[in-house]
């Protein structure tokens, strides 16, 4: 019984810190390249980190579970397993999130984006294996992500101060409360079984290791040459966000007005 709850917190804790530190950077393999090729700038958010202090402490407290816990299992995860079969659970898990993606497509007025969304869930789901294969992607559906702390940032909301907690990683005021938002979007929360407390506990544990293993190494990398690791990855994340929020704009002026329907028409 102690062993069934140590794991069952451990993927909910782990879980956790995955979707914030990652799932908002979108596909993982994606962000370790960006990781590998770019140059953080450190003084890059600064000035949204009111709580540095407070966020430097708890930073170092989660790289403690992360170093000890997380990056092992990673690493286990990798070895027992093909480079194929972790592409296909990554297509699975993302599969999954469709209902939220979809729901925060509409809630931007992001229509065009919306139909793409269901496009790929209809296509990989019958075509692609309930959701393992990717061949929307194979026929020009690209993926793409949404969460409801991108939908406040096109609403117009200010990101709010930096925060990093342990085991839930980086966020900020604005996508915390998004992130609790989503939670209630996806059809899971609310059903309530024996069997569905176990299917959410090992969604979190695999998203988890899906999320950490491919950054294994840039992480690293930044950690050993980074001349502040902290500040490195807060800027990444930033840089990361903004690029998912802008949804490849160029400026927020491009994104869709939502206060003003007939917009949607001519985008």
């Amino acid at each position: 019984m102690r062993l069934t709850v140590f794991a069952a917190l451990f993927f909910f804790l782990a879980g956790g810190a995955a979707h914030a530190q990652l799932s908002d950077a979108g596909d993982p393999e994606e962000f370790a390249e960006e990781l590998k090729r770019g140059e953080a700038d450190t003084t890059e958010g600064k000035e949204i980190d009111p709580w540095e202090g407070f966020n430097r402490k708890m930073f170092a407290f989660h790289n403690v579970f992360d170093e000890n816990l997380l990056v092992p299992l990673a690493k286990v995860y990798r070895a027992t397993t093909h480079k194929k079969q972790r592409k296909g659970i990554r297509n699975f898990l993302d599969n999954l999130k469709t209902p939220v993606i979809l729901a925060n497509d509409l809630l931007q007025g992001e229509f065009d984006r919306a139909g793409d969304t269901l496009g790929r869930f209809a296509i990989n789901t019958t075509v692609g294996f309930g959701g393992m294969g990717d061949p929307a992607e194979r026929i020009g559906i690209a993926q793409h992500s949404e969460d409801f702390g991108q939908t406040l940032a096109v609403w117009g909301l200010d990101t709010g101060p930096y925060l990093f907690l342990p085991f839930f990683g980086p966020s900020t005021l604005r996508d915390g409360f998004g992130a609790a938002v989503d939670t209630g979007l996806d059809p899971s929360f609310y059903y309530r079984s024996d069997a569905m407390a176990t299917a959410k506990y090992v969604r979190a544990g695999a998203t988890a290791l899906a999320i950490r293993e491919p950054l294994i190494e840039p992480l690293d990398d930044i950690k050993e040459n980074s001349l502040d690791y902290y500040a490195s990855f807060r800027s990444f994340y930033l840089q990361s966000r903004k690029r998912e929020i802008q949804n490849g704009r160029t400026n927020y002026d491009e994104l869709p007005d939502i206060g003003d329907f007939e917009e949607f028409d001519e985008e």
